[in-house]
């Protein structure tokens, strides 16, 4: 529901020991020297409310919404301040007599028309509706309540959208309105709410006013992260975890209740609802020219620098186990940054497993910036962390080969080639750069030399091909954020293979002139999405995968003898095409 670097800046990896102190008053300090963006009028959060052509508003929604937005604003404040920024929270839109302003816009269907998956229908009509108004929601945070919670007798059915995303600039939360939604029933134990089975009122409170807290995060830019082990033994659930789930649930002494960690409160402490700044959208110019991985027993300890001038006053980390499905279970852990640029974090508790590292450079107006990353930890409990040390350099090298400088890629290579001369997999991705920069026209099939025996199908022109997200790509995948493009599964650099986000679908005319095919296949590291592979051959199918949702290399060989067309199959594993960048990893035919 997610960038060039200057030429003269030089890169340099230490092994030294940055003393840095990870304080979030120092995040506040440097944002308060900034004076060029404050607002006129401070940005609020705008209030719709959503009605089916045959749905009706309960009389009292407006004043019971200000009490469940108040509510809401109660929990961002105290988190933030027990998270040391102080008490900041958004501020509500409200006329001039102080009552809440809800914007109500009267859909344009019945309520069974706008399903799960009907956030952008949704949106759309609210969007246009306002805009009669003058508020262009693209440029506005906003939360939809709509009245799309179905009561049938004492059942519950959530019929519409229950999402939320955005950043710092925009964003929006779909989220449901029942009469029985109010903060003043948290603490009830009577009967007559419902979720998923028959619960208090308090309970059913805690899941849907926790809902309303929990989507306006990712409404204000806020991924999925859940608490540490220890957190959770002192502090109960993460928000932006499981928390919808939890919220309110020690006023009935059913728990600890939820809280907001310091990876959500850092990049809230500078969007501007919370800082009452003017929103101007701008990318985050950024770089990591400094970047050092200690690794201990189950822990790692990251030191830095970003690039000077870069505007960085802010970091969080989140590390995603790979084996573990979906995409709740990341742990995030932050660093403010200095004057200079310099950062220090230490993410503890791993366990064995391959991770994804996200670490995302946080700027003083709002702004973000992700730098992905994959690592291990082996069996002992200890990280291998060259994966880490090489990160800079393959981003730097990304970035040139995106803006085709190819004297810059070969600058970076030769650079590498000497600072880090045991880096093995380091200058194979350098020079795989330098070779997707340079590479002609695929060569047609028909024209290979009958002594070639084996060609790669990376490298050779298809009769068609197209995917589910961007253009049919080879040896690399497509732009997304700062995804460096390489091909990897499992921690594995690959440098054949074909892009193919579900669902794909390339063919290659073979004229029954090849004998075998043979290929691995697996998710792309870093996407959590679920798909099948299928090979036919004259629209028989010759293979076909079980479902792959982990980041495992699988490998499959055919027969394609007397075989005129053969097609690459991905797909969607029946669940929808959201993440499921599946991939084709050294494809080969022989003869």
């Amino acid at each position: 529901m997610m960038q060039p670097m200057s030429s003269k800046l030089s890169f340099r990896v230490h092994c030294g020991f940055l003393a840095l102190l990870a304080s979030p008053l120092m995040l506040l300090a440097a944002l308060a020297t900034d004076q060029t963006r404050t607002p006129a009028v401070r940005p609020v959060l705008r209030v719709a409310y959503f009605i089916p052509t045959d749905r009706q508003p309960a009389p009292d929604h407006v004043v019971r919404l200000d009490r469940v937005l108040t509510e809401v604003q109660r929990f961002y404040r105290e988190g933030m301040e027990q998270n040391g920024y102080g008490p900041m929270t958004f501020e509500l839109d409200r006329e001039e007599n102080g009552q809440l302003r809800v914007l109500e816009v009267r859909g344009k269907e019945p309520m069974r028309a706008y399903g799960r998956d009907a956030s952008g229908m949704v949106r759309d009509e609210v969007k246009a509706a306002l805009a009669r108004q003058g508020i262009d929601v693209d440029r506005e945070t906003m939360i939809i309540f709509q009245l799309l919670l179905e009561w049938k007798g004492n059942e519950a059915i959530e019929v519409g959208p229950y999402v939320g995303g955005g950043d710092a600039f925009s964003g929006t939360a779909w989220v449901y309105d029942d009469a029985n939604l109010d903060p003043h029933l948290l603490a009830s134990k009577e009967p007559g709410g419902y979720y998923h089975r028959p619960c208090s009122l308090g309970q059913f409170n805690t899941h849907y006013i926790g809902g309303v807290v929990h989507e306006l995060g990712h409404g204000l830019g806020l991924p999925h992260e859940r608490e540490r082990p220890s957190e959770s033994r002192q502090r109960g659930t993460s928000l932006m975890g499981s928390g919808n789930h939890t919220y309110g649930q020690e006023l009935r002494g059913e728990g600890h209740g939820t809280f907001l960690t310091a990876a959500a409160a850092m990049p809230l402490s500078v969007h501007p609802l919370f800082t009452g700044k003017g929103r101007v959208r701008e990318d985050l110019e950024c770089q990591i020219i400094e970047l050092d991985a200690k690794p201990e027993a189950h822990r790692l300890t990251l030191t830095g620098e970003w690039a000077s001038g870069s505007n960085v006053v802010g970091m969080v980390a989140y590390c995603d186990p790979q084996d573990t499905p979906g995409d709740y279970d990341a742990s995030g852990w932050t660093s403010s940054v200095d004057a200079e640029g310099r950062f220090r974090l230490t993410m503890e508790d791993l366990s064995r497993g391959v991770y994804d590292l996200r670490l995302r450079a946080i700027g003083s107006s709002g702004a973000t910036k992700y730098f992905q990353f994959t690592f291990e930890v082996e069996a002992t409990g200890r990280p291998l962390v060259e994966p880490l040390l090489e990160g800079p350099w393959i981003q730097r090298a990304y970035d040139a080969y995106r803006a085709g400088d190819k004297p810059r890629l070969a600058a970076i290579a030769a650079e590498a080639k000497k600072a880090r001369p045991d880096a093995v997999t380091l200058r194979r991705k350098l020079a795989h750069y330098e070779k997707l920069a340079s590479a002609g026209q695929p060569q047609p099939l028909p024209d290979v030399p009958p002594q070639v025996k084996k060609i790669s199908v990376a490298d050779v022109a298809w009769e068609s091909a197209r995917t589910g997200w961007g253009p049919a790509l080879r040896n690399q995948v497509s732009a997304n954020g700062d995804d460096a493009g390489l091909l990897e599964v499992g921690g594995r650099f690959f440098e054949s293979g074909l892009y193919a986000h579900a669902p794909a679908r390339h063919i290659l005319r073979l004229d029954k002139g090849w004998k075998s095919f043979s290929t691995g296949y697996g998710l792309q590291d870093r996407h959590e999405g679920s798909v099948v592979f299928v090979l036919k051959a004259d629209g028989k199918e010759l293979f076909r995968s079980g479902e792959i949702s982990d980041h495992q290399l699988r490998e499959e060989s055919v027969s394609v003898e007397g075989v005129t067309l053969l097609e690459l199959l991905v797909d969607d594993a029946g669940d929808g095409r959201n993440s499921d960048w599946g991939v084709w990893l050294n494809p080969e035919l022989r003869r």
